[in-house]
């Protein structure tokens, strides 16, 4: 989050400079742009020195992170039972071409899903190990993790045999 003002301050910087050959006229309103980022940037930095809980790192306020992070598992709890319950209804039907593309598609999803998984494991063991998240708590959410890993890894399985195809 800090870096975002910076990289506003960069990005306009490095506009002024791209359009300096432009002209005149493009200067003057390029240097009330620059100016205008600048002073944003001035606020963004005051108003997060002023009050830290803003930025909204998980380090300065680990009950909110704690709170989002089983709001996030909740909702992927929920992707994974519908990409399960979407990947067993899926039938191999058509030429081979089409069941291809079927399978792919599932899998695809699967996939992508057991990958959002990874990342929030990675960010419950980072919460564990800085402290703003009890050993119980990372256990519980890290089990509950591998069984919805589990079920995709079962899902994609059944997909494999239905469409007959091995990846």
């Amino acid at each position: 989050m800090k870096k975002y003002p910076y990289m506003i301050c960069s990005a306009a910087v490095l506009c002024a400079l791209m359009l300096a050959g432009c002209g005149s006229s493009h200067e003057k309103e390029l240097e009330q742009q620059v100016a205008q980022l600048q002073k944003q940037v001035q606020d963004l930095q005051t108003d997060a020195a002023d009050n830290p809980e803003s930025t909204g790192s998980s380090e300065s306020a680990p009950a909110s992170g704690q709170e989002e992070s089983t709001d996030t598992l909740d909702a992927l709890t929920e992707k994974v039972q519908k990409a399960v319950q979407n990947a067993d209804a899926a039938t191999a039907s058509g030429s081979l071409n089409e069941r291809i593309s079927v399978f792919f598609e599932h899998k695809t999803a699967l996939d992508a899903l057991d990958r959002e998984l990874d990342a929030l494991e990675d960010d419950f063991e980072a919460q564990y190990r800085s402290g703003s998240l009890r050993y119980e708590d990372f256990r519980t959410r890290d089990r509950k993790i591998e069984d919805l890993e589990e079920s995709l890894d079962d899902a994609e399985d059944r997909l494999e045999n239905r469409f007959a195809l091995d990846d």
